[in-house]
C-alpha cells in the first residue's frame, strides 16, 4: 500500500487501542511471465539433471509442458502500483478487534483530500450488513472505498474507526471472568477513536495534444495525439467526438473500416497515436458561437481504454476551439 503516516491524539493517558487498521488497495491480477528453458526433447544437452533444472524454470510445472511466456498462473502486484488519473481507486479498509473484551459501536468512515477538495467517500457495505457493528475478540469488519481519480497530484486517503470500549480496569475484570463484556453489567463504555493517513500520487496514463483548425467552407478538423505514459499497455475502447451544438462530426480514425467488427488499437508505454475528426456546420442547427470571437469552440474529446488486465479508465478534455478563419 502507499506511505502511512499516523496522526497523533492529545489523550491525557495514552492507551493501546483495541482495535487494528490494515488498507489494502484492490487491483486485478495479471499473468506471470516465465522463461523457460528448452524442452528436454529438442535439446542436445546430456546432463541427467537437466529434467530437474526444466522443471523448475516453468512457473507452474504441473501444467502441460508449454514454451509460452505467458504462464497460466495469476499474479498480484507485489507493492503499490501507480495510480493513473480516469482510473478508480479502490481499497479494502479491514479492522479487527485484538483484545479480549467486545467492542461496540464499531463505526469506519474514510474521505479523500485531493490538490483540491476533501470528499467523504460512501463506502461499500454487504446488505446483511450494518454501518455500526459489535465487534467480539478475534472478528473483524470490511468496507471497501472506491474514487474516481480526476486531478494529478497527491492524494490523501484517510480512514476513521470509531467505537466504544470499557476501560482498562474493566478489560482486566473481563479477562480474569473470562466472561462476555456484553453480558456482564461492568459500567460505562467510553468512545475512543483513531485515525490514520495513506498518501499516494496519481499521474497520467494518457496524455492528449490536440489541434484543430477552421477550413474553407465552414469546415473544420481536430487532430489529437494520444501518447501513453503509463506502466503497462492500453488497449483503446473509444475515442470520441462531442460535438459543439450546431457541428456535426466524422471520425477518420480505425473504427471507420470495420464493418461490424469492433478494433481496438493497443498502446504499449510510451506509444504515440494520432486520431483526427472531421466537422460540418449541421444545417438543422443553428451554432452558439459568438461571429465577434477569434476562437470557434468545436467540441469535447472523450477517450476510454482498458489495461492489460481489464481496469477500465475515462478521460474527457475541456472544450477545443479552433481559430476562426477570417474571409
Amino acid at each position: 500500500m502507499a506511505r502511512e503516516r499516523s496522526t497523533s491524539q492529545s489523550d491525557i493517558q495514552k492507551e493501546p487501542h483495541q482495535l487494528n487498521l490494515k488498507v489494502v488497495r484492490l487491483s486485478r491480477p495479471s499473468l506471470n511471465q516465465h522463461y523457460p528453458l528448452p524442452h528436454p526433447s529438442i535439446c542436445s544437452s546430456q546432463n541427467p539433471g537437466y529434467d530437474v533444472l526444466y522443471q523448475q524454470s516453468l512457473a507452474y510445472p504441473s501444467h502441460p509442458d508449454t514454451q509460452f511466456i505467458l504462464s497460466p498462473v495469476l499474479t498480484l502486484p507485489p507493492a503499490f502500483v501507480n495510480a493513473y488519473i480516469g482510473e478508480t481507486f479502490s481499497c479494502l479498509l479491514s479492522t479487527n478487534n485484538d483484545s479480549d473484551a467486545t467492542v461496540t459501536d464499531v463505526c469506519i468512515a474514510a474521505e479523500m483530500q485531493t490538490p483540491s477538495l476533501i470528499q467523504t467517500l460512501e463506502l461499500v457495505i454487504p446488505e446483511d450488513r450494518k454501518d455500526v457493528v459489535d465487534l467480539p475478540p478475534g472478528q473483524s469488519i470490511q468496507r471497501i472505498a472506491k474514487f474516481d481519480l480526476k486531478e494529478e497530484g497527491k492524494h490523501t486517503l484517510g480512514v476513521t474507526v470509531t467505537y466504544s470500549a470499557p476501560p482498562k480496569k474493566q478489560r482486566d475484570l473481563i479477562a480474569e471472568s473470562k466472561e462476555d463484556s456484553e453480558r456482564v453489567d461492568i459500567g460505562p463504555r467510553r468512545v475512543r477513536t483513531f485515525k490514520k493517513l495513506y498518501v499516494f500520487p496519481a499521474q497520467q496514463c494518457l496524455t492528449v495534444k490536440t489541434k484543430a483548425v477552421e477550413l474553407p467552407g465552414g469546415h473544420a478538423i481536430l487532430e489529437a495525439q494520444l501518447e501513453n505514459n503509463g506502466d503497462g499497455p492500453v488497449s483503446l475502447e473509444e475515442v470520441v467526438l462531442a460535438p459543439r451544438k450546431g457541428w456535426k462530426s466524422t471520425s477518420l480514425n480505425w473504427d471507420t473500416d470495420m464493418e461490424g467488427a469492433k478494433s481496438t488499437p493497443l498502446l504499449k508505454p510510451r506509444d504515440v497515436m494520432q486520431v483526427a475528426f472531421l466537422l460540418k456546420p449541421d444545417p438543422n442547427v443553428k451554432k452558439e458561437d459568438d461571429p465577434a470571437s477569434e476562437r470557434v469552440v468545436l467540441g469535447q474529446l472523450s477517450l476510454e481504454w482498458r489495461s492489460s488486465c481489464g481496469d477500465k479508465g475515462y478521460l474527457s478534455t475541456g472544450s477545443l476551439t479552433a481559430k476562426r478563419l477570417r474571409t
